[in-house]
């Protein structure tokens, strides 16, 4: 299988790329790295958008106190709610590196958008990360008219590790006859760890995200188990009764054919599904480069999706 051409357009981006701490290229060197990983966990400065209010909450969580970041547009109505969990290898990462999309999703979506800030690998392997997010998921479904949201209206959505995770808290909702979840929005999500799909063996140097990073993250994530339904969500034997579902990959990225067989088999169950396959787009183009055309549909498409499942 050859490797797709990236866009022209991102193409130029990357090459002039100046993303902070964040590399474009050799993202396995960073990540095997605790202190040049430990930076990317820095909370850097955050967009503005005064159509949004943005507070920290902390509830009880699995390891203790656990901070949710909320974005609720500035409105007296009742809103669905939108529970996301942000990427990064599930070893950094964090809800301010994301606030932009958390922002984008909460006024044009018109919900209430509760980032998690979860636990992360390695000194916190699965299943902590995945705890925290459901344990996010039942305060919500209980304490939503304390944020104004609307507990019959919960959609979860994540990219990247934060897909993984996103996808593994609807799992669970559904298996635990848990809180409904009513919409997923997942962007390149990483859905198994055994990393077997055609992409992801053979897109082993593509910009942003490369197969040795992957291989580290896994490692961190799961070392035990990996295979775990709740780990890899793509392993569940039956996917019947999840929640509708947005997926959305990018073509020059080695977690493309994740997604698209994560809803393929959605799709096969009977889940109405609907799959979004970005041309010439790399793993996280959206947020690194959101000025892009490719990246700007994108995320217009992500909102039109979460607004449509929302607000039925």
């Amino acid at each position: 299988m050859s490797v797709p051409p990236v866009d022209a357009e991102i193409q130029t981006l990357l090459a002039t790329a100046d993303t902070g701490v964040f590399p474009v290229h050799g993202l396995d060197e960073v990540i095997a790295d605790p202190q040049r990983y430990a930076a990317l966990r820095e909370l850097p400065a955050t967009p503005a958008d005064d159509r949004v209010k943005v507070e920290d909450l902390f509830i009880p969580g699995p390891g203790g106190k656990l901070r949710l970041r909320v974005y609720r547009p500035v409105t007296e109505a009742t809103l669905p709610v939108i529970l996301y969990t942000h990427g990064g290898a599930f070893t950094y990462g964090s809800p301010e590196a994301e606030e932009g999309r958390s922002l984008r999703y909460a006024a044009e979506a018109e919900a209430v958008v509760v980032s998690v800030d979860y636990r992360m690998a390695p000194e916190h392997p699965f299943p902590a990360a995945a705890d925290d997010a459901y344990a996010a998921l039942v305060w919500v479904a209980e304490h939503a008219a304390e944020i104004g949201g609307d507990p019959e209206r919960v959609a979860v959505a994540g990219g990247s590790a934060g897909g993984n995770i996103a996808a593994t808290t609807a799992l669970r909702a559904r298996d635990l006859a848990g809180p409904k979840v009513v919409f997923q929005a997942l962007t390149y999500p990483g859905l198994d760890a055994n990393l077997a799909s055609d992409s992801a063996r053979e897109f082993t140097d593509t910009p942003v995200l490369n197969r040795a990073a992957m291989e580290i993250g896994w490692t961190y994530y799961a070392p035990e188990n990996p295979s775990t339904p709740y780990a890899s969500p793509l392993h569940a034997d039956d996917f019947a009764g999840l929640p509708p579902a947005y997926v959305a990959v990018a073509e020059v990225d080695p977690l493309r054919d994740e997604g698209r067989a994560y809803a393929e088999r959605l799709s096969a169950a009977g889940v109405t599904t609907e799959l979004v396959q970005v041309p010439g787009a790399v793993h996280g183009y959206d947020l690194l480069f959101p000025q892009a055309k490719v990246s700007e549909r994108s995320l217009a498409d992500q909102v039109r999706a979460l607004r449509d499942a929302l607000h039925a």
